[in-house]
């Protein structure tokens, strides 16, 4: 029986559309000699590899990376109400890549009081895919792997390794990686939404 209901933070929850477009600028300005076509065929081929395409190019190319624009962020605008929805059946937590201050931006973006873990890897030290986030999360909410969903984007961050420790998993095509290569991966989604609200259509 689904007890917990784990979320990722970018591009699941939080619309990155406006950071994902200025990393895009910022790497156009830099990249001298490369259009603005040659620039997407790059991302696409990094996508459907299952990779980031800002920090690939960025290595590729010798670029100075920029510095996640935390202030472009925003919430999809149904979170709120799905969330609130969920609360009434199951407990609810994060595990997501993300940088100092998840919490205080949880508080800012009004959705901490939804969740009862957070696990965010620079607070503690493990990365996704890391299976050891994972255990991290599922341990604080004291769960079994089976007990828990892993809701996420990214395929390779969030769906496989969930799958891996026996986690059910859904994948949420928003954002960049929603055409990412899903045949690259061994342990395939349960699940697959185009949208964060049709997760109330799905439990």
């Amino acid at each position: 029986m689904i007890q917990w209901l784990f979320f990722d933070l970018g591009s699941t929850l939080i619309d990155e559309t406006d950071c994902e477009k200025d990393r895009f600028t910022d790497l156009l300005n830099q990249s001298k000699g490369l259009t603005k076509e040659d620039l997407i065929e790059k991302y696409r081929e990094y996508i459907s590899k299952n990779k980031s395409p800002y920090k690939a190019i960025v290595k590729e190319l010798d670029l100075k990376p920029k510095e996640w624009p935390n202030h472009l962020e925003k919430i999809y605008s149904d979170v709120p109400f799905v969330l609130e929805q969920l609360i009434q059946k199951y407990h609810l937590g994060i595990i997501a890549n993300q940088s100092f201050g998840t919490e205080k931006r949880l508080e800012q973006y009004g959705l901490r009081k939804y969740f009862d873990v957070v696990i965010s890897s620079s607070e503690v030290g493990y990365s996704k895919p890391n299976p050891e986030i994972f255990k991290m999360a599922l341990s604080s909410a004291g769960c079994l792997p089976e007990q828990a969903v892993m809701i996420g984007d990214r395929l390779d961050n969030d769906i496989e390794p969930a799958a891996k420790l026996k986690m059910h998993t859904i994948w949420v095509k928003q954002g960049i990686f929603q055409d990412a290569n899903i045949t690259s991966i061994e342990d395939k989604p349960e699940i697959i939404i185009k949208h964060i609200s049709e997760i109330l259509n799905v439990l």
